[in-house]
């Protein structure tokens, strides 16, 4: 009776049950957990409290942690799981996305309203890589205590699907002022194994340089890199630009050349470049290794490139829907890993989000559905929940996890009649102009390197 009168709640639980049960977590803890070991507290305990100060406690990992030991959830004390978090390896919080999407994503709704791809474009795979800095890290830490300026914690290298609106790879690095070129030797495989191929790698100008979008091109896949200027762009005389418009009438310029200059030799590449004109501010340059404008042209491939934005709204609501800027853990590791937890929350509420708008009747794209406001509900729900219910009561009650069809069924029928008007998002009717950031004084570091052993004194 408390679960029908909560279906946001049951609709959670029935996905997250399924997806991370403590048989999947012990396999995954088995295979990538390094050095670590399981004493009194199990990694499967250890992520369901996490998940639950991130869902329920918004993002407060010591009142989550509290409670846990006071409803005898885990039995160990609380500085124990902070020193867990803390030691956790990298691979095994890379693994916790890697691993738990692809049982995510047979979930969605085949009826659940995708981001639209050009005609010219279909049949292959997007896939939008961008980096993300864990900042706000607390200074809590002896040797960070009297540091000026911010401290980043751990560095994310993402792969975002826009056509299913999920997170699908990740690499990390402990150091949160790391360049993202350094993890993409790590990513691109991971993400190969499961997004199937042809792949069309979308990447912002970091990199646009002579590796990366080789990198990119292989295992027959292709790119749209935006361009940058620290790599020489050598037009082609043989071949005219030509010039065009857009859908919208803005002017567009497609040239024909190479990357880098001719004493590079065998590392030149030879690509496309299509430039968006616009007066008043920056154009925008988007180099490819599809050379044929006919069968590709220039609009559809910037219209590709656009939808890069969508990673940024990812890493918006990770941050601010569920509150990695109140990070748990102060030592890298633990930043990494609350990251990849809140990258797979993310995916569990875009499944949740597009069961919503698979229910309503008329055309109701994903993203019109405000996370922050679905999440607020749902929040509320597993409150009320385990108000009323102990855990083991809570699972006891929900049914047996089957395999995929079972398990959309459920949600489908939980979530096809839920509609509440505050989940849609208000239009902005005076959109203020865009202003640059304020300057700010002061410097930032990484946690990582004020970890490291001081040389001693006079040596580099």
């Amino acid at each position: 009776m408390v679960l029908h009168r909560l279906p946001l709640a049951e609709a959670f639980y029935t996905v997250w049950g399924y997806l991370a049960s403590d048989a999947v977590l012990a396999d995954l803890f088995d295979r990538y957990r390094g050095r670590c070991y399981e004493d009194q507290l199990t990694f499967a305990e250890l992520v369901r409290v996490l998940a639950d100060a991130l869902t329920r406690y918004r993002g407060h990992g010591r009142g989550a942690i509290l409670d846990a030991v006071q409803r005898n959830q885990i039995s160990c004390q609380v500085r124990a799981v902070y020193g867990k978090l803390a030691r956790l390896p990298l691979p095994l919080a890379e693994a916790l996305l890697t691993t738990l999407t692809p049982r995510l994503r047979p979930l969605l709704p085949a009826d659940a309203r995708p981001a639209a791809v050009p005609a010219s474009l279909s049949g292959l795979s997007v896939v939008v890589v961008d980096g993300k800095k864990i900042k706000r890290v607390a200074k809590r830490l002896l040797p960070t205590r009297n540091q000026p300026g911010k401290l980043y914690g751990g560095k994310l290298l993402v792969a975002y699907l826009p056509a299913e609106g999920v997170a699908v790879g990740l690499a990390a690095d402990v150091d949160g002022e790391a360049n993202d070129i350094r993890s993409i030797p790590a990513l691109l495989p991971t993400v190969r194994e499961v997004v199937t191929g042809p792949r069309r790698w979308v990447a912002d100008r970091q990199f646009c340089d002579l590796i990366q979008p080789r990198r990119f091109a292989a295992d027959g896949d292709h790119f749209a890199v935006r361009y940058g200027h620290n790599t020489g762009f050598h037009p082609d005389p043989t071949r005219a630009p030509v010039t065009g418009t857009d859908d919208d009438g803005r002017a567009v310029r497609q040239e024909w050349g190479w990357l880098g200059a001719e004493g590079q030799g065998e590392r030149r590449l030879y690509v496309r470049r299509v430039t968006l004109i616009r007066p008043g501010d920056e154009d925008v340059g988007v180099i490819t290794d599809r050379l044929d404008d006919r069968r590709h042209p220039g609009a559809d491939l910037l219209a590709v490139y656009l939808t890069r934005w969508q990673i940024e709204n990812v890493f918006q609501q990770i941050t601010e829907v569920l509150h990695l800027q109140r990070l748990i853990g102060c030592r890298p590791p633990a930043t990494v890993f609350q990251g990849a937890l809140c990258l797979v929350l993310f995916n569990v509420l875009q499944l949740v989000r597009a069961y919503i708008t698979a229910g309503r009747p008329e055309p109701t794209p994903v993203e019109d559905v405000s996370a922050e406001q679905a999440l607020a509900d749902m929040t509320r729900e597993l409150i009320g929940l385990h108000e009323v219910l102990t855990l083991d009561e809570v699972t006891a009650a929900l049914p047996v996890p089957g395999g995929d069809e079972r398990v959309r069924g459920r949600v489908r029928e939980l979530l096809s009649t839920q509609w509440s008007p505050k989940w849609a998002k208000v239009p902005n009717q005076k959109p203020r102009p865009e202003k640059p950031p304020p300057r700010k004084s002061g410097g930032h570091t990484s946690i990582h390197k004020l970890l490291q052993p001081k040389p001693p004194n006079g040596r580099t």
